[in-house]
């Protein structure tokens, strides 16, 4: 397990929509890069996959001619090489189980409209990752980024729970613990914008009357209006991530301060009763 070399699969999928003169381009998605990683997912299948990978920032299959140009750009900024060495030194630093590791184009990456589209993202499985980018990042984003989704990996291997039996509480853990461990490394500087999207005071009213009555509910797929919010509903935008870091960072503070390695064994209960949202 280590950092793929996608640059192959990214080459032929761009070479092969070429041939086709962009017909089946999404059959094209499928085969090349999505059935690749289906020994991660023994009982679903590629379609389900690809519609995942998607729906996380893959590229769309439409965008086929500017893959070429976009990796020749990432190549130019060493973004394999950063991701490998910062991989290696997380894992020896936080313990971390080994994982395999997929680097592809941000969809839209090409346009970069940054106001419209974001520039990286990520998706963590136990035994795999996977890394959407833009050629525009910085090297410490391209940091900040593995940190983040390799802090999940790390979680879920001390959670070891499949995604439909995750708790609510301990996805919001997953995301602050996460994002932490960037602050941790490299500063407040490179931690995401919702980490100071709002007042302590509007954060743990908010968590107080919505999130604490269903902090059991299970099932990743179920916590997704909790954790990203949505325009008129009671859960404003990025509220269960702000929340997550925000929890983190105040049972920190108050009973550590704690090594990562460390932090990444806590129960969420014993996370959130030391911290400024406690129940």
């Amino acid at each position: 397990m280590s950092v793929k070399e996608t640059r192959n699969m990214l080459f032929t999928f761009a070479e092969r929509s070429e041939e086709q003169d962009g017909r089946g381009v999404e059959t094209l998605q499928r085969e090349i890069i999505c059935d690749s990683v289906m020994k991660f997912f023994p009982d679903i299948n590629s379609e389900v996959i690809q519609y995942e990978l998607l729906k996380s920032g893959l590229f769309e299959p439409t965008e086929w001619k500017s893959v070429k140009k976009i990796v020749r750009e990432l190549e130019d900024k060493n973004v394999w090489d950063i991701v490998k060495q910062e991989y290696k030194y997380l894992r020896e630093l936080w313990n971390g189980p080994k994982v395999s590791i997929y680097i592809f184009p941000i969809k839209k990456a090409s346009t970069r409209r940054t106001k419209d589209f974001p520039r990286k993202n990520g998706i963590a499985y136990k035994k795999v990752l996977f890394l959407f980018v833009s050629p525009d990042l910085t090297r410490e984003e391209v940091k900040a980024l593995v940190a983040h989704e390799y802090n999940h990996v790390c979680r879920l291997q001390f959670v070891d729970s499949p995604p439909a039996a995750i708790t609510l509480d301990d996805s919001i853990i997953i995301e602050g613990l996460g994002e932490f461990a960037v602050k941790q490394l490299y500063g407040k500087k490179w931690t995401a914008p919702w980490t100071n999207m709002y007042s302590l005071e509007e954060a743990r009213e908010i968590w107080k009357r919505h999130f604490t009555p269903g902090l059991q509910i299970k099932g990743v797929r179920n916590h997704q209006l909790y954790l990203f919010g949505q325009t008129n509903t009671p859960f404003p935008k990025w509220i269960g991530y702000h929340i997550g870091y925000q929890i983190v960072y105040t049972y920190n503070k108050k009973c550590g301060p704690f090594v990562m390695k460390d932090l990444l064994l806590k129960s969420s209960d014993e996370i959130i009763a030391g911290s400024d949202f406690a129940l």
